[in-house]
């Protein structure tokens, strides 16, 4: 996915500006990842798909903006949707206080997978979201853009503002404190 090198990069990045077919290119190779982390912030299929498609359309016109030496490009990427995303919880925040009774929707579901396989997926994110809520948001932050979005440790620490070593032991910590929530809730992580 992604063996390209920085100057490759780059390269490519400067081309996108003016050409679609080098732009094509970026899409297809960060939108999984950035996908991913929106779905995982949003959790909600339809608002992460449109959500994802705004951030590359803020992406295709902000292009010229992007400085290499400022930042690698997944950072400001990233921070891109990380902007998009805070401005869209904002926008919810503001509609609950008019419309306090709205339900929100459900997923709906593309293949039909067995019932006992659905009832457990669902058990399985729901013991996963209660231990992920009693992280603190930079905790959650991290986890997302590490495991949902496959964001190196370096880049995370360029995208937060702490060091590399930093990211290193807050994952470690984080991660040893879900195993011990989940572990505590009768949720085996091993199977």
């Amino acid at each position: 996915m992604f063996m390209q090198t920085q100057a490759e990069e780059t390269s490519l990045i400067a081309r996108a500006i003016n050409d679609g077919s080098s732009f094509a290119k970026l899409y297809n190779d960060y939108y999984p990842r950035v996908y991913n982390y929106v779905h995982y912030r949003i959790d909600d299929y339809h608002t992460a798909n449109d959500l994802t498609s705004q951030i590359f359309e803020k992406l295709f016109s902000r292009l010229k903006s992007y400085a290499p030496e400022k930042s690698i490009f997944s950072a400001w990427l990233f921070s891109i949707a990380r902007n998009t995303i805070t401005d869209y919880y904002r926008s919810q925040a503001r509609m609950r206080t008019r419309f306090a009774s709205i339900e929100t929707s459900s997923e709906l579901i593309d293949a039909e997978p067995n019932p006992a396989d659905i009832a457990a997926l669902n058990e399985t994110q729901q013991h996963l979201r209660k231990a992920l809520a009693s992280l603190n948001k930079r905790e959650r932050d991290i986890i997302a853009l590490k495991f949902w979005s496959g964001i190196s440790n370096r880049d995370i620490a360029k995208l937060i503002g702490i060091s590399e070593s930093n990211i290193g032991v807050i994952l470690f910590r984080s991660m040893r404190r879900l195993r011990v929530i989940l572990e505590r809730q009768g949720f085996s992580i091993y199977g």
